[in-house]
């Protein structure tokens, strides 16, 4: 009956080992799986419409397809992929829209660059397209140094190889200038 006892007692010990040496295997394979990638954004939103407000007044609306969130990297920035919509409003109420194909949003130094088929249409009728904008928000300036075409809403065309200005376009400095020009006689 002992040796019988030792029997059951070592097969007990080794069905025990087994199990114990068995349930600790690596799960590796499944948490990795839930890794983020390093050069995954931290956050994606589709079908965004965020509306800005300044002291309870509706200072802006931007609308865009598909925004990524990269603000957890050294130089945080937010992309716009698949181009924006942005609606300025004025004091006044006037609205201003700005669109382009691709856009991106630096967080520390408040620049955007505005990419592809950029197309401004002021409040005031003022039209200006351009292949690539920046737009600094910190000093509210608007600046390029590619080419761009503007229509003036007296019908006034004017091409150039770049400019800036103050936002509302109050201030504009050219470079290299051509266009046609009505003047009343």
């Amino acid at each position: 009956m002992q040796k019988r006892t030792i029997y059951i007692l070592g097969n007990f010990v080794t069905a025990f080992a087994v199990t114990l040496f068995f349930s600790c295997q690596s799960k590796t394979s499944q948490t990795n799986s839930y890794r983020i990638d390093d050069d995954a954004p931290i956050a994606e939103a589709f079908e965004v419409n965020l509306k800005y407000t300044d002291s309870g007044r509706l200072t802006a609306v931007l609308r865009t397809p598909k925004v990524k969130d990269y603000t957890n990297k050294g130089f945080g920035y937010r992309e716009f992929p698949e181009g924006i919509v942005l609606d300025i409003i004025d004091n006044e109420g006037k609205i201003s829209v700005v669109t382009s194909d691709y856009a991106i949003s630096y967080v520390e130094t408040g620049l955007i660059d505005m990419r592809g088929n950029v197309d401004i249409k002021t409040a005031d009728s003022t039209h200006l397209m351009a292949k690539q904008l920046y737009w600094d928000q910190s000093i509210n300036w608007v600046f390029t140094d590619q080419p761009y075409k503007s229509i003036l809403p007296d019908g006034n065309v004017n091409e150039a190889d770049g400019f800036d200005a103050n936002q509302d376009f109050t201030i504009l400095n050219s470079r290299i200038n051509e266009g046609v020009m009505f003047i009343e006689e």
